[in-house]
C-alpha cells in the first residue's frame, strides 16, 4: 500500500500494521480501484471542458463570419440602391 494511503486510512483510526494479509489485500486493491476511478473521472471531466471550450470557440468564430457576411450583404445592398438612385433620376 502506497504512503499517501496508508497514512489517510491511520489519520482515519486504522491501524493497517496490525491487520492481516487476507484483510489488507482486498484493502489495497479497493484503495487502488478507487484512485484509478477518480482519475477516470477526472480525465473525462478534462476533456469535457475542453471540448466545451473548443465549440465555444468556433461558435464564436462561425458568428463572427456571419456578421461578416450580413455586412457585406448590407453594403451591397446600399450601394446597389445608390446606384438604382443615380439611375433613376
Amino acid at each position: 500500500m502506497d504512503q499517501q494511503t496508508k497514512q489517510l486510512a491511520e489519520q482515519a483510526g486504522f491501524v493497517l500494521d496490525d491487520l492481516p494479509d487476507s484483510v489488507l489485500q482486498p484493502l489495497e486493491t479497493f484503495a487502488d480501484l478507487l484512485r484509478a476511478a477518480n482519475t477516470r473521472e477526472v480525465i473525462a471531466l478534462c476533456a469535457n471542458t475542453i471540448n466545451r471550450n473548443l465549440n465555444e470557440q468556433q461558435q464564436k468564430v462561425k458568428n463572427r463570419w456571419e456578421i461578416a457576411e450580413l455586412v457585406v450583404i448590407v453594403l451591397a445592398f446600399i450601394a446597389w440602391v445608390a446606384w438604382w438612385y443615380t439611375q433613376s433620376h
